[in-house]
């Protein structure tokens, strides 16, 4: 059974060494233990010197601790306080303090490990989503001339057969088929591109009362935007 004195601070002094928990009453408005924790409004209640802790009344509760934690001052306050140890208590008090001291160093460490594994987490993460980024952004890119190349060919048909040559002897025309080069991209111009072909149709022939042919061959300028659809530029007739 764990024996409780309550005695004056003069009393503490002559108490034998045999004495395992000392009441006390050392009030403080902050407390900062070596492990960085900070206590507020907070008295030291008792001391056991067997087990080396002591024992806090914080906002109504109480907390223990390892007096090894506490302030190097107030420790001396309460070396004061208490009875002389024993040797048997000093060397258990060495080896508490030792592995307090361990595990410290083991807590720092495995916070360092878990801090650098979530670097280390958020860099893959980082490189994982840039590499999804690049890889989206040359797929678009590399579907642009294809988009382009669609564009051109079908607004070519349209110009072509309803378009063009507006005054001239061309009638309705009949059958129209338009052959196109590959898109080329136009230097200095982000987005534009550059699209020659040859339009051949077949028409009535307002003059002559009959049917016309012809092959016509021309260039496209286009410009292509992020948001919105591709826009012609011009149409040139060579």
């Amino acid at each position: 059974m764990i024996r409780r004195i309550i005695l004056p601070l003069a009393g503490l002094l002559a108490v034998s060494a045999a004495a395992v928990t000392v009441d006390v009453n050392l009030p403080y408005k902050e407390l900062r233990l070596k492990d960085g924790m900070v206590f507020t409004d907070v008295s030291v209640r008792s001391v056991n010197t067997s087990a080396g802790t002591v024992m806090l009344a914080v906002n109504k509760d109480l907390v223990s601790v390892r007096t090894s934690m506490l302030p190097d001052e107030v420790v001396a306050r309460l070396k004061g306080m208490t009875p002389a140890q024993t040797s048997e208590e000093q060397e258990a008090e060495k080896q508490q303090e030792a592995a307090d001291r361990k595990k410290a160093v083991e807590n720092a460490e495995r916070r360092q490990r878990l801090a650098e594994e979530d670097a280390q987490a958020a860099r893959a993460a980082n490189r994982t989503l840039n590499v999804k980024a690049a890889a989206d952004s040359a797929a678009k890119t590399e579907a642009i001339p294809s988009e382009v190349a669609k564009f051109a060919e079908d607004r070519a048909r349209a110009y072509f057969r309803y378009q063009s040559d507006p005054h001239s002897n061309i009638g309705a025309v009949v059958s129209s088929d338009v052959y196109l080069d590959n898109p080329e991209p136009v230097p200095g111009w982000g987005g534009r591109f550059r699209v020659e072909g040859v339009a051949y149709r077949q028409f009535i022939n307002n003059q002559s009362s009959g049917f016309g042919r012809s092959g016509q061959e021309f260039e496209m300028l286009i410009q292509t935007h992020e948001t919105k659809k591709p826009e012609i530029i011009e149409i040139r007739i060579k």
